[in-house]
């Protein structure tokens, strides 16, 4: 038991779930940098195959992406990586 607890922990990044505005982007560097109630102007990579949805339900790219934006993002905040990104506005 122990050892499929030690194993889980190991596979599954931890990710949580927050509102961000976007203060930059980096589209040659997949780089974002984001302004929020806890973090303040930091900078978070994209993942390879991060998912973005558009506010009108539509599938995204990170070309969809500007500066301004509110976005509801999940992402790894110990790595500073995000996978999933839904654009607000």
């Amino acid at each position: 038991m122990l050892v499929a607890m030690l194993y889980t922990s190991l596979v599954y990044a931890a990710t949580d779930e927050f509102v961000a505005h976007i203060v930059d982007i980096d589209l040659e560097s997949a780089e974002v940098t984001l302004l929020a109630k806890d973090i303040n102007h930091v900078e978070y990579r994209l993942a390879y195959d991060v998912r973005i949805r558009l506010a009108n339900g539509q599938k995204g790219a990170v070309a969809n992406l500007r500066k301004g934006n509110q976005i509801t993002a999940v992402g790894d905040p110990d790595i500073q990586v995000l996978y999933v990104i839904q654009v607000l506005n």
